[in-house]
């Protein structure tokens, strides 16, 4: 039974003027992939069922033999389907991007395409298109406010994939619906050119010293609460008073979390709060001098991903595969590399970074008291910094 939760107002739905809503014809990866544990495939404009052929390593990577039955079962009626392109709608495309790749090894002949959309953007177009039944989304990779408005609505379609009865609850507030199989973790992010190890700030206390008037980077404050603070003052952990006590340093107001990023990584800003925790893999691409505060002493805030199938989407059966899929092993620990935080038990921590266990994490609202308490943090940020 969904969560019911407080509606949030939309903009009126335009009818979208969608051409070929249905199934692409597209491969794969454009050519006879192979598995990334190595199984045989078959050629991608023709797969079948023989191009499955799992080993046992396989088997124990894709969360073992029922989760693979059942994904096997899945592929094979995609296939028939021609179900051969997943679109999803969601914010995380980048870091998303080495999964899809895996997922199209794994299961030739379905490639993923992900649409960068989130916010009223994202809930307008989804509600446009259940609206004037001209479906284009199939499946959704969707934070609190937007996983808050797919299930209050109803837009998120049931499935049961075997391993989502391992998912701890408080990943799956909406029942058979989203599937929290990972997080991003917010924190402090520092440069490391101009930062030295003994300086790096660990309390909110720290962050007032006159050392960083002026150099701290930080976004969203006049369209939200950031979650690294506001679920801080939520937890106790600091006041109210410390926000205008921090506004008055003069930190520097960027536009979103990727600004604050690329103020942090550029040298904009010696410091960046509410920036998530970006893998070794992603910041040694471009040997960026940027380092995370993973133990910061009064605590980290968590972001979950919420990933399902819409409903009367046109690839729902691929859909449903890829929601599967994502809460094996193998997805997991491509996660952990990438730097999100898997949630599936078992899973390991971010690369380069603590377990879970061990960071001290100050919790997201609850997806039925989000829209309250985030409307309330926000409202303290624009009476502060507006």
């Amino acid at each position: 039974m969904r969560t019911r939760m407080a509606a949030i107002a939309i903009s009126a739905i335009a009818a979208l003027a969608v051409a070929g809503c249905g199934s692409s014809a597209a491969g794969g990866d454009g050519g006879s992939p192979s598995s990334p544990a190595g199984e045989s495939s078959g050629s991608a404009s023709s797969p079948s069922s023989s191009s499955l052929n799992f080993s046992a390593a396989d088997v124990e990577a894709l969360g073992g033999q029922k989760n693979v039955d059942y994904m096997i079962d899945l592929y094979n009626k995609a296939i028939a389907a021609k179900q051969n392109t997943i679109t999803v709608y969601g914010i995380t495309a980048t870091s998303s991007a080495s999964l899809y790749e895996a997922f199209s090894k794994r299961f030739p002949g379905i490639k993923v395409e992900h649409v960068t959309i989130f916010g009223l953007e994202l809930q307008n177009r989804i509600a446009s298109e259940q609206a004037t039944g001209q479906y284009v989304v199939d499946n959704v990779s969707v934070g609190n406010a937007d996983a808050v408005f797919v299930d209050d609505h109803g837009y998120i379609a049931e499935q049961n994939p075997p391993l989502g009865a391992d998912l701890p609850a408080e990943y799956k507030p909406a029942g058979n619906t989203l599937f929290g199989a990972n997080e991003y973790l917010y924190t402090v992010a520092y440069n490391t050119d101009l930062v030295k190890e003994d300086e790096v700030p660990h309390t909110f206390e720290d962050l007032l010293d006159p050392k960083w008037a002026g150099q701290i980077a930080l976004g969203d404050v006049l369209t939200g609460a950031p979650g690294f603070i506001n679920d801080a003052i939520r937890a106790g952990k600091i006041t109210p008073d410390w926000l205008e006590k921090f506004a008055a340093t003069k930190p520097q107001i960027v536009p979103s979390e990727r600004d604050t990023f690329t103020a942090v990584s550029t040298g904009q800003a010696k410091l960046g709060l509410n920036n998530y925790i970006r893998g070794d893999a992603f910041l040694s691409k471009d040997n960026l001098p940027v380092k995370f505060v993973s133990d910061f002493t009064d605590g980290i805030s968590q972001g979950v991903y919420y990933r399902g199938t819409v409903k009367n989407a046109p690839n729902a059966i691929a859909s449903d595969l890829l929601v599967a899929w994502w809460l094996t092993p193998e997805a997991m620990k491509l996660l952990s590399i990438q730097g999100q935080a898997g949630l599936m038990p078992g899973a390991p921590p971010i690369v380069g970074q603590p377990p879970l266990s061990e960071m001290n994490i100050n919790p997201a609202p609850p997806l039925d008291k989000y829209n309250d308490e985030t409307a309330t943090g926000a409202k303290l940020f624009k009476k502060v910094f507006g």
